[in-house]
């Protein structure tokens, strides 16, 4: 009896502990879970920010063509001796492109010496006797005037014979030759076509929008190249422009050459020019979208900028400097790749949590 109580009464204190440690436990778990919102992202469109363009490129066909050409002949006439007028050839300039049979011109000069040494002889003979008063004025005047018309004679005759030979004006390719060797031809008669190629031509038609936002002084460089060698490129320099419009196509034409000496290169064949037009300065800034800017010209200008690690759109500062087409050149800190919002820009705010909108494909 004594022992079942001792069992008992022991039992009693472990039962207490247990309940204490249930109700404890049952409390903890009846305590309200605190609920974390997390804030959903807003899909916005983003564009980066981009350097200042300092210049634009446009590309136009093109036309090779030469300096000039120019129809050559002789001036006197006879039978041809030998040419040099092999089509498509280049030639320098003094070099022999054809020549008469100068037998005949030969014969001529050879005459006209002959007459200027008798006219000399005449004249002293006659100066002589007029010393001695034995010859008229009209004597002395006849016999000077013979001698004079004897040295023209000569020079007529030595000039026709060195225009027997037939020489190149300048570096120039024989475009086209019109006779052949032992024919007999005229003077004036156009014997070839020749082409200065001291320079090559690069013909081009702009468009008259693009004329009209030229401005004088606005720096042009362009090159080229030729469509079935595209690989080798051409420095160009300008030459000139038209300054009244196709009446039809409603373009100007503007001539560049290129100052080389290559065989690639002949009248007719047709290349590309890429024309680099300079913009107008308006000092050193960025670009960033028209519609990225928030504000006005009285409270001043902002954009937003996306924080890529935090996920959130900040407030920056800008002062415009240009605005053209769709695009504002801006100062502020901006840095060339940093994103800013480009639509709905006036419906943000700071930290803002933000996420770049992507079409769905």
């Amino acid at each position: 009896m004594f022992k079942n109580k001792s069992v008992f009464g022991s039992k009693q204190p472990i039962l207490a502990i247990a309940l204490v440690t249930t109700a404890l436990i049952s409390g903890c778990s009846e305590a309200p879970k605190e609920e974390v919102k997390k804030e959903v992202a807003q899909a916005v469109k983003l564009v980066a920010v981009s350097d200042s363009p300092d210049s634009t490129i446009h590309t136009f066909p093109a036309e090779v063509s030469a300096v000039k050409t120019i129809d050559v002949s002789f001036e006197v006439k006879g039978r041809l001796q030998d040419t040099n007028l092999l089509t498509g050839t280049l030639v320098e300039k003094g070099d022999v492109l054809a020549k008469i049979d100068p037998t005949p011109f030969n014969q001529l000069v050879q005459e006209a010496k002959a007459r200027l040494t008798q006219a000399k002889r005449n004249l002293d003979r006659v100066s002589s006797t007029y010393e001695k008063q034995l010859a008229s004025q009209s004597e002395m005047d006849s016999a000077k005037t013979n001698y004079e018309l004897a040295e023209i004679a000569l020079q007529r005759a030595e000039q026709d014979l060195s225009y027997t030979t037939l020489v190149s004006p300048f570096d120039a390719q024989i475009s086209e030759r019109l006779v052949d060797n032992n024919s007999y031809v005229t003077a004036g008669q156009i014997i070839a076509r020749v082409q200065d190629v001291s320079r090559f031509y690069f013909n081009i038609n702009v468009p008259e929008r693009i004329v009209s936002r030229y401005k004088s002084g606005t720096p042009i460089t362009a090159s080229a190249f030729i469509i079935s060698l595209p690989e080798r490129q051409y420095e160009l320099e300008y030459v000139e422009h038209d300054t009244q419009p196709d009446p039809t196509t409603q373009t100007y034409k503007v001539v560049f050459a290129a100052s080389v000496k290559d065989k690639n290169l002949t009248p007719g064949a047709r290349a590309v020019v890429e024309v680099t037009i300079g913009s107008q300065s308006y000092g050193e800034g960025v670009l960033v979208p028209f519609t990225s800017l928030v504000g006005s010209e009285d409270t001043g200008f902002h954009v937003w900028r996306f924080n890529d690690a935090s996920g959130k759109v900040e407030s920056v500062d800008v002062s415009v400097l240009h605005i053209e087409k769709s695009y504002a050149l801006v100062t502020g800190e901006l840095l060339k790749g940093e994103k800013v919002v480009a639509a709905g820009a006036n419906k943000m705010r700071a930290g803002l949590v933000v996420k770049p909108y992507r079409t769905e494909r």
